[in-house]
């Protein structure tokens, strides 16, 4: 009783508590003992006004559909108190358990879902403002972060072009309210390949600087969100990960895992309990994850993606944000990205000052200060020395052409 006292005054001074739901087993007949645990949690509330429901559970053991059993039991539920908003009746049993049901935890999952949807108090007090976000999402063109930005959303904001490739590094912003945040998302190109060329490098060096300079306008970067498909992990969907992980952010910003494609999966959920430890041995950690389906015709999946997505987000909302000033953030990302390069070196001097004006389109003064951090990156002896120094191991066992990624 003092620790559920306890834990609903701590969320009180947060956020406050926006449901409770209160979870027993079915039964014919409701107990004292279920009556005396409910006034309970009555009492730990002092008199704050939260909605409750119930989550039945042992929903399999039912004789009879559930609404009959709930309508059944309305004078035992009033008598002793037992006063709920709405209720769910679910198995927590899996599909293939005995007795085998098909669909069975599927529909547990809609069932809770739309539970909690439809009965949780507004996550944003009158008058107050939502909570600013800023997210960067990335991955390789057609991986599905459009669908993300949309499955995040709640609606179409993002056109969904699975055939347009862009630069790595160029991004579009959306900016878009979702219950207590305020999302500010960079959709952002990675890269295609595990290395790139010259003329590729400094397309996306132009672009990490417009990026750059964007996101420190709007205060920094709280959380990085890498989209990655349910298929194997290749060596581009590592490069991806410590471009964006270690170059760009300098290991200091979250990464939330985003696992695309998956509504071929009986159960979403079960590709992240296959592939979790392979992500780890590749060096691809992250604070949390969310297995989903960016396609709206798999309506179940769907529901279920957007409760996953917006999940992983309001649990990483407690991280700070990351900022530098723009022109020292910038000097790092250029010396860690000259890892990629592969074939020949950089011109030197100002061959390198017009290379970046004609082949970047940047003017003169900002050619002549990405110039100085490459050459000052040089007389330093960071060129290799860098995070970006894991590509580096990757580009020189990268496999031949015609040959499988591993």
């Amino acid at each position: 009783m003092k620790e559920l006292e306890t834990l609903f005054k701590e969320l009180e001074l947060a956020d406050g508590v926006h449901l409770l739901v209160f979870c027993f087993r079915f039964t014919e007949y409701l107990t004292t003992g279920l009556q005396r645990i409910f006034e309970s949690l009555i009492a730990s509330t002092h008199g704050v006004q939260v909605p409750i429901v119930a989550a039945v559970t042992h929903a399999e053991r039912m004789k009879r559909a559930p609404e009959d059993w709930w309508s059944r039991t309305e004078p035992q539920r009033k008598e002793k108190g037992l006063i709920f908003a709405n209720y769910a009746c679910v198995s927590t049993l899996e599909d293939e358990d005995c007795p085998v049901t098909p669909g069975r935890r599927g529909k547990a999952k809609n069932d809770l879902w739309r539970l909690i949807k439809g009965h949780a108090k507004p996550l944003l007090p009158c008058g107050s403002l939502p909570k600013e976000v800023n997210v960067i999402i990335f991955g390789q063109a057609g991986v599905g972060k459009s669908s993300v930005v949309n499955l995040i959303a709640g609606r179409t904001i993002a056109e969904v072009s699975p055939d347009v490739e862009g630069c790595t590094m160029s991004s579009t912003e959306y900016r878009f309210v979702v219950g207590a945040h305020d999302f500010r998302i960079w959709d952002t190109v990675g890269l295609e390949e595990p290395v790139v060329g010259l003329n590729a490098y400094f397309e996306a060096t132009l672009k990490a600087f417009q990026l750059i300079r964007r996101v420190a306008a709007a205060g920094g970067v709280n959380l990085l969100l890498f989209c990655m498909p349910g298929r194997r992990i290749t060596r581009t969907i590592q490069s991806n990960y410590r471009l964006f992980y270690e170059m760009l952010c300098e290991s200091k910003v979250p990464v939330g895992l985003v696992i695309t494609n998956l509504e071929q999966e009986k159960d979403m959920e079960a590709w992240w309990m296959r592939n979790q430890g392979v992500l780890h041995d590749r060096g691809i950690k992250s604070v949390a994850h969310a297995c989903v389906t960016g396609l709206p015709c798999h309506p179940d999946k769907y529901t279920l993606s957007r409760a996953a997505i917006y999940g992983l987000l309001t649990d990483c909302d407690r991280f700070g944000r990351y900022t530098m000033p723009p022109d020292d953030w910038f000097g790092k990302v250029v010396k860690n990205m000259k890892s990629l390069v592969v074939g020949a070196g950089l011109p030197k001097g100002e061959k390198l000052t017009q290379a970046l004006v004609t082949r970047c389109g940047l003017k003169e003064k900002d050619a002549k200060q990405l110039r100085r951090h490459l050459e000052e990156s040089e007389h330093e002896g960071t060129y290799f020395q860098t995070a970006g120094v894991g590509l580096l191991t990757y580009c020189q066992c990268r496999p031949k052409k015609g040959e499988k990624p591993t």
